[in-house]
């Protein structure tokens, strides 16, 4: 079925690429919108409360460290039941996968691309996304690791370049929306970032694992916590709560701002690489899960020959599954419920599962 391995510093830069992904410029704007200049606290908010969730899932993986979530669904539950609910997650990556593509299509042809039609960025994309899952999951890891370097520059650039245009004024008052308000913004960074990351139970099977794997993996979702927080902050101290707020891709906005002595300006296409970067790791290992999951809830020997037949339901499902920004702006909220489903609500039901089966076998 898959007969690559990655290690455990590749699973650690797959995390920071899956945990910044898309949110590098989608995050921001929705913590401060509900937070306002307290966002910055939301998101710090949002690391304390999703790390846990992140180490939770680790542990989880290694009630049965040989097999992913689709296959230990059927086997604490049973054929049908765990079938059902392996459905539910299958159905979960097909959707999140065609949400990033909306969101790659709609940001790349209203900021950057704007007489291109999104047909073709979408197809662009799937054309990538089969020949990576194609690949497997050994090529997708060290395509990562070889642009991480290039990564990490990019983004240590953005923050010294726009740092020149932050002011402290910009998050006063402390406090000032209340608790309220910044408890509603750290569920956006929370659930988004962190919850998420159920996805890793697809492909946690396959790590090589060594004493520092649970190290590196925690590693890479502090890293890849702290770079969200960061990215928050530095929006507000740059263009403030007010505009932030009112922005969809807040962060570029912020970015547009870069201006080293009237010379250097113009340069937040340093922002949309790597935004374009982490949100295709992010889908690609969405997709794969997606296709290695159907592989196996349905027994197949391999899932390869179902990448064309996914890349096109994904890419007619991107259309279908919002309409315009204005809507996707709407139904975002909702995602929030089904990402801690996910990633906490059932994974605590199966691991509850899991040790009343061990208990009633031992009393026996």
């Amino acid at each position: 079925m898959e007969n690559g391995r990655i290690r455990s510093r590749q699973l650690a830069v797959l995390v920071i690429y899956f945990i910044i992904g898309d949110m590098l410029l989608i995050l921001p704007s929705l913590t401060i919108s509900a937070a306002k200049q307290d966002g910055w606290i939301s998101g710090g908010m949002g690391l304390l409360i999703g790390w846990p969730i992140a180490w939770f899932l680790y542990r989880f993986s290694r009630l049965f460290p040989k097999l992913t979530i689709i296959q230990y669904n059927r086997r604490l539950l049973g054929r049908w039941i765990g079938g059902l609910i392996s459905l539910f997650y299958l159905y979960y990556y097909l959707v999140t996968t065609a949400m990033l593509l909306r969101e790659a299509g709609d940001f790349l042809t209203t900021q950057i691309f704007t007489e291109t039609p999104i047909n073709a960025i979408h197809f662009m994309m799937i054309v990538t996304l089969v020949w990576g899952t194609k690949s497997g999951l050994e090529a997708i890891a060290r395509s990562g690791e070889t642009f991480f370097p290039l990564y990490i520059f990019l983004f240590l650039a953005l923050f010294v370049l726009l740092l020149p245009q932050a002011e402290l004024s910009r998050l006063q008052p402390v406090m000032g929306e209340g608790l309220r308000a910044i408890t509603h913004g750290s569920l956006y960074s929370s659930t988004f970032t962190f919850c998420e990351l159920n996805t890793v139970l697809m492909f946690l099977p396959y790590v090589v694992t060594s004493k520092t794997t649970e190290r590196d993996y925690l590693i890479g979702v502090f890293l890849g916590g702290m770079a969200i927080c960061s990215i928050i902050l530095l929006t507000l101290l740059v263009i403030g709560p007010n505009l932030a707020s009112s922005y969809l891709y807040a962060t570029y906005a912020a970015a547009q701002k870069i201006n080293v002595g009237n010379f250097l300006q113009r340069v937040e296409a340093i922002l949309a690489i790597n935004w374009i970067l982490s949100t295709f790791f992010k889908t690609i290992l969405d997709f794969y899960a997606f296709l290695l999951g159907t592989a196996q809830l349905f027994k197949l020997r391999d899932y390869r020959p179902l990448s064309i037949p996914g890349g096109m339901l994904v890419f007619g499902l991107a259309f279908a599954i919002t309409t315009n920004t204005v809507y996707f702006d709407y139904i975002v909220d909702y995602y929030i419920f089904w990402d801690f489903t996910c990633a906490f609500v059932l994974p605590l039901m199966l691991y509850v599962v899991y040790k009343f089966r061990s208990q009633t076998m031992l009393s026996k």
